[in-house]
Parts: C-alpha cells; structure tokens; sequence
C-alpha cells in the first residue's frame, strides 16, 4: 500500500507538517493517512476498571476529533486538496512505535520537527528523532514556519556519491522535478592539506571541475534534466544548512561513506534534520 503518512500534533511544526503532506498527497496523487497517538497518561497506572475504560473512551475521541480538526484546517490552505483521499486513525500507545510500524506500508512519513509536549530548547523532539533512525521509507522533518525572503523555492541535496546520498538524489531530481524548481546538488569535502617541501600542489581548479562533473553525471542518472552542481569545501552538515533557505526543500541520504555500517543515521542527516529551517527530507539507501 502506497500513502502519505503524516502524524497529527497540535503544535506549529505539527500543523506546518500536516500542510506539507497534504501538499505532497495532491502532487503525487497518493492517499494521505494521519495517525493521531494518544494516552492514559498517569490517571491510568492503577487495575482496569470502568472509570479508566471511560477515560480512554474520551481521550480516544478527543484524538480523533484533533485528527479530523488538523486534517480539515490543512484542506482549507492546499490546493487540490479534495483529489486527496484523507484518512485518519487513532490509537494508544507512543506516537514512534505507531508511525515507525505504519511506515513499512507508506511511500514516505511526514511530521513536525517538535512535538507539543517537547521542551523548547529541543529542536528535535523524541518521536521525530526515533522515527528518523527506525523508519525505513523516506522521512520528512518539517520545522515551524519561518520568514521566507523574495528569492524562489529550490531543492537542494548533499550527494557524496554514497548508495544513501544516490537514492537522496532521485528522490531530491523527483521533488524539483514536480515543484518546477532548481535542482542544486552540493558535493562538501574537507579542507585539502597542501603538500610540503618539493611536492607540487593539487589542481583546486581542476578537483572542482571534476567534482561538478561527477555531480552531474550522477544527477542525469537520478533522472534530473537540469541540475545546478556546486563543489563546496568544510563541515556537510554546516555547508548544507547554510546553503537552505525556509522556503527551500533539503535533501540528504540517511547516512554518508564515512559512517559506521551499523547505524542507520549518520551524523550529517542528525545534524541536517535536527537544525534545518526549511523541510528536510532523509532518505535511506
């Protein structure tokens, strides 16, 4: 089963995140499923009985109606929205262990950067920071919203020619692709010792022509038909954040060539999601 998977909170980034996916349902023509989780909290910790059972009745209905509530008020913002088959599901339990399960049946999980519940100084919250490192479809990270300036929306992705960073570049020549954007693939390397004594110095001029050639060569098979190709030089992460803009769309693989082959996200996707002021979207290989 093909869909749009979206988890429902009432916070900005939650409600910015239920917009971006009901978007993304109308410019690929897929369903859109939102999960709304919700709890007993502390009131429940004593024995089953029927003062319990009727409290996981309201709250059950309270997280339907906020499901519902999310979903109408995003149809009244996007375009197109009534092509969209909208569904929604509630459920007890932790809002990670829901979406990370339902992922396995979904083309791609969307959700805000920050839960309600999390604390302001966290840019990332718990659920979106486990469904990132479990999830095994693509998963986007959508902050609140920001001032945006005059300059047009464009994609952008961090290919390191990693197997992560290619399935990043298809999914990131698809985006703009529909979006009628540019394309811009970012290659970062790290500073290059200059040799000492007699040894003749590396071509800077020519490594970087090599560079934006690969990047092309690599775009081309990811089926892009235009790509703007930049060789940068420092930290990914910081490269990669400097580069996006709020309206901007940035894509990364979930994890590069200098990870370690047990973790399923690497530093530069942690860092990207966790920091990012426009949408990001993280790819596994």
């Amino acid at each position: 089963m093909s869909r749009i998977l979206v988890g429902v909170d009432p916070s900005p980034s939650g409600a910015a995140a239920m917009e971006w996916a009901l978007r993304e349902a109308v410019s690929t023509g897929l369903p859109l499923h939102a999960v709304r989780a919700w709890s007993l909290g502390a009131y429940a910790v004593e024995a089953y009985s029927s003062s319990t059972r009727d409290l996981g009745t309201r709250e059950a209905a309270q997280a339907q109606l906020d499901a519902d509530e999310q979903i109408k008020l995003a149809s009244e913002r996007v375009a197109g929205s009534d092509t969209v088959t909208c569904t929604s599901a509630v459920a007890c339990g932790p809002a990670s262990q829901m979406l990370v399960e339902q992922a396995r049946d979904s083309a791609l999980v969307v959700m805000g950067s920050r839960g309600h519940g999390a604390l302001s100084r966290a840019v990332l919250g718990s659920v979106s920071s486990s469904v990132l490192h479990h999830a095994t479809c693509p998963v986007t990270i959508v902050p609140e919203p920001r001032a945006t300036d005059t300059a047009a929306p464009r994609v952008i992705v961090g290919v390191d020619h990693s197997p992560a960073s290619l399935a990043a570049l298809a999914v990131a020549a698809d985006q703009a692709r529909r979006r009628g954007a540019t394309l811009v693939a970012l290659h970062v390397h790290a500073p290059i010792d200059m040799p000492r004594g007699g040894a003749h110095p590396p071509d800077l001029a020519l490594l970087e022509a090599s560079g934006r050639h690969a990047l092309e060569v690599a775009a081309q098979a990811a089926g892009a038909t235009d790509v703007q190709a930049e060789v940068l030089v420092g930290h990914p992460a910081e490269r990669l954040l400097a580069a996006a803009r709020p309206q901007d769309l940035l894509v990364v693989g979930s994890r590069g060539r200098g990870g370690f082959a047990g973790l399923l996200l690497g530093s530069t996707s942690t860092s990207v999601a966790q920091h990012a002021t426009c949408p990001v979207v993280v790819v596994h290989a």
